[in-house]
Parts: structure tokens; sequence; C-alpha cells
């Protein structure tokens, strides 16, 4: 049996674990600690002089590099390394390549946006900008191949793909530009990391590299990652329908699209969100209103004060708040295109936006009839304001994803069907590019503040993406999340 030896972490070991599940070698696993030197030690020196990781036994045969020990182990099994010269020369190119140019070429970016952060280091902005150009050469290279073909050398999976794959398995954190190479983040998102054995080998690199905590400027940022519930953007319109009739019966519904994302504790740099920046804001809001179950009280008392608290951190001079959700797992079975008692919802576990570039107005134009066009004719926002109610909330907490990495190619619609009227949200298509954002163990002393709808297209962030997720963090035994969110139109 092979002997393995490697962490699981580092990017070249995750590639021979990945390659050898795949081809369906069996091997036996022997962890070798890279933050602890173990690399370096006497012993291993011996299986591997040069003192790196991957290393592979196999009898007397030594095996000291990843691509390598791949090849040797695919051609054993007769799988994922063509025997036919032309099309081995195939994989063979890309390993080559692989090794020589485009490692160290993604490698910049995981120690400057990864493993620097791990180390209370500062990334070395002149170092990217020193690779960057270099990259995006490399990456055009790959995306104009898979332009053309399925995988990296024609309509099957090799030991090429998983190479090439490696250097990038952590693409959010690395930042990696991925957004101008469709071909390429097709390739990444939707079939490398689908595979299953890629996928068992991601828990070890997230305990490795992500939830730990990595020390900036501004103070400490811890990670996790949670899945979000994109959608696919298809020829067919997506749609939900509030109404049960025959056409709701063949319909492409939102949220189709999982995708297992990083997202960031915002808390080390809390005061430097802006409404028109990332697109939300975190403030402290202190009310002494307690009665949330009486929808009445809660219009009559509460939504004054979110008027005042909206025209103090926004310049609005005038908030018309008209409407609100207490949302809690508790109205779990409630079905979200329930029509009846919407002022109680579950948490929404959907990547989207309450409204789109037209449907902002058409709302305007619904509640203020007579003021609407004079009002439309200067700036008007929409925002709302999400609180926790009545303790901290660990369980389901709400997550933002960055209006600077998510540009408006990513927002696509989704037609809400009522009986009398049709309305819009935007849903959002998903990128390897998107940064999130979340504040765990908000407190009812705390209020988000998002923006839904923006008239002004000055550059200024129009419309943020936001979602319920699952914290891996969170206590077994935590409190059922209990939130409010306000919605407010300002004007300017």
């Amino acid at each position: 049996m092979l002997e393995v030896y490697c962490d699981p972490c580092t990017v070249n070991s995750r590639k021979v674990l990945a390659g050898l599940d795949l081809l369906g070698t069996q091997y036996h696993f022997n962890h070798i600690d890279y933050f602890t030197n173990e690399h370096k030690s006497p012993e291993y020196l011996k299986i591997n002089p040069h003192g790196t990781v991957p290393a592979a036994v196999d009898g007397d045969l030594q095996i000291t590099e990843s691509n390598a020990i791949l090849q040797y182990a695919a051609d054993a099994c007769g799988s994922m390394y063509p025997k036919d010269p032309k099309q081995r020369c195939a994989v063979n190119r890309w390993l080559l390549w692989e090794a020589s140019v485009w490692f160290p070429s993604c490698y910049i970016y995981l120690v400057e946006y990864v493993v620097k952060p791990l180390l209370q280091a500062e990334p070395d902005q002149a170092a990217i900008d020193a690779e960057a150009p270099k990259w995006h050469k490399h990456a055009a290279i790959l995306d104009e191949q898979l332009s053309k073909t399925k995988w990296l050398a024609g309509d099957d999976v090799t030991i090429a793909d998983i190479a090439i794959a490696a250097p990038m398995h952590l693409h959010a954190a690395q930042r990696l530009p991925l957004e101008k190479y469709p071909h390429l983040t097709r390739w990444l998102t939707d079939q490398v990391e689908k595979l299953p054995q890629w996928q068992k080998t991601q828990t070890a690199v997230d305990r490795a590299l992500l939830p730990g905590k990595a020390t900036t400027a501004n103070g400490t940022a811890t990670f996790t990652r949670a899945n979000f519930n994109y959608t696919k953007d298809v020829e067919q319109r997506t749609e939900l329908y509030f109404y049960e009739c025959e056409a709701a019966k063949d319909i492409h519904e939102p949220g189709d699209d999982p995708h297992e994302m990083t997202v960031t504790d915002g808390w080390h740099r809390a005061d430097s969100f802006s409404v028109d920046k990332e697109g939300f804001s975190l403030s402290h809001f202190k009310t002494g209103f307690e009665t949330w179950e009486d929808e009445a009280s809660v219009r009559e008392q509460f939504y004054p004060e979110i008027v005042e608290f909206l025209k103090n951190t926004t310049g609005a001079l005038r908030v018309l708040v008209f409407d609100h959700t207490i949302r809690t797992q508790r109205n779990e079975a409630k079905k979200l295109t329930q029509q009846t008692n919407t002022s109680q919802r579950a948490p929404v576990m959907l990547v989207h936006c309450d409204y789109t570039a037209e449907s902002g107005p058409a709302r305007v134009r619904q509640l203020l009839q007579d003021e609407a066009e004079d009002l439309l004719s200067r700036r008007v926002a929409f925002f709302n304001v999400w609180k926790p109610l009545h303790h901290t909330v660990e369980e389901r907490p709400l997550a933002m994803c960055d209006v600077s990495s998510a540009p408006m190619e990513d927002f696509f619609k989704l037609y809400l069907q009522y009986r009398d009227r049709v309305g819009e949200n935007y849903v959002m298509r998903h990128s390897p590019n998107h940064k999130w954002w979340y504040f765990p163990k908000m407190t009812p002393e705390q209020v988000i503040t998002l923006k839904t709808y923006d008239s002004e297209t000055d550059g200024r962030a129009r419309f943020v993406g936001h979602s319920a997720f699952e914290d891996l963090n969170s206590a077994p035994n935590a409190p059922i999340r209990e939130s409010i969110e306000i919605r407010t139109i300002a004007f300017f």
C-alpha cells in the first residue's frame, strides 16, 4: 500500500489526497504537521530530503513531488492519465505548467491574504500588485482552454484538473480575481468543487486556514464557512407565486444553487462600514419599546424611533416606515409565499435584495400616489433596519454581501406573482469573488442598516445582497433567533 506523508491543509497535499481519492488508490495517510515544521524533522528528511510535503513511499520507491505522486498512482490504476502519447502529452503539459508557472503565481495571493493574517502580519500590497499582471495572463490561458473543452485535457477529468485547481483551493480567501474568466470559474466552481473527493478534503483546509483568528490593522477578524443559496440564471425567468394556480406548477424557483462561502466577522471594523460603500452599516440603537407582539404598538410607538434614527444616520429629510417583519425559526412552517400574517416570518435563507431598479420607484408610486413623481425627481433610497429582539442572536444570523465585491451583473430579477400584481426582487448568481460579512452575537442594542435601493447612480452602493445562514459556530443549544426587520423609504 502507498504510504502518503502530508499536511492536508497545504496546496500540494490537498492536491495529492483529492487526486488519490478520485483515482480510487488505496493509501495510508501519515500526518506531517506543516505549522510545527515537522517536515523539517530528521525523521521526515529521511523520507524526503527536500523537506517539503507531500511525499509518498511504495516499497523501496520514494516519491517527492506532488505531480509525480499523481502520475505514479494514475499509471498504477490506469485511469485519469491517458496511455495515448498525444493525450498524455496534453495532461503532462498542464502538470509541468502548474508546477513552474501557475502554482507560484497563485501562491502569492495565498501567502498575502491567508497565511500572513494567520501569522499576525499585514498583506504586502506591492507584492500582490507586482504579481497581478502575470496572474491575469496565466488565468486568460486557462480560460481560453476551458472555453473549448469541458475539462483541461478534453471531455473527461484527469489528474491535470486536480493539479491546476489546487493552487486556487481557497480562491475566495485568496481574493483571486476570477470574475473576468467565466470558463475558468465555471470549471472550478461547477465541476472541480462539486467532486465529492474534492469536497472531502475541504474540512482540514478550513480548520487550519479559515476559521482561526486573523489579526489586521483594525483588530481581530474571524472567519467561518457557510452555505448560501444562490440562484441559477436560466433562460426561464425565476418566479414565486403567492397563490395556487396552474401556472405555478412549472416555474423556476430561486435558491437552487447553494455554494459554500467564507463569511468574515465584521466586529473588528464595525465602525467603518457604510451604506454607501459596502451597502450596510452597524449602529448602536437602544429602545425602551418591548411589546413586539402587538403590531399596532410597533407601528405607533416604534416606527417613529426608526424615522428619527434614519434621519440622523443617513441625512434624509423625510423617512416613511411602511412595513415590518418579525423573523423567528418558530415560524419555519410558514411558507415564504404565504400571504396571511406576513409580519411573522422565518429567517430567509436566500441570497436576495428586496427591490430592483424598477420595483423601487414602483413601490414609491404605490404608497405615495399623489406625491410620488415629485419625490422621485430627487434622490430616494430604501433602507431595511434589522434588529435582534429579546436576546443575543446566535442562530441563523444575517450576512451581507459586500457591494464592492458584487457588480450589478451578479443580480437578476425574481418575479413575485400575486393575484393582483407582479412584484420584483433581485436574486444573485454565484461568484467566488463575493465577500460576505456578519456580526456574530449581536444584541438588542445594535442594528444593521441595509440599503435595498438607491436612485443615485454615481457609484455609491445601490443594492445589497443578504441572507440568513447556518452558523456552525453557534452553540447547539443556542436560543432561536428573534429579530425585527423594518422597511423604510428615505427621501433626500
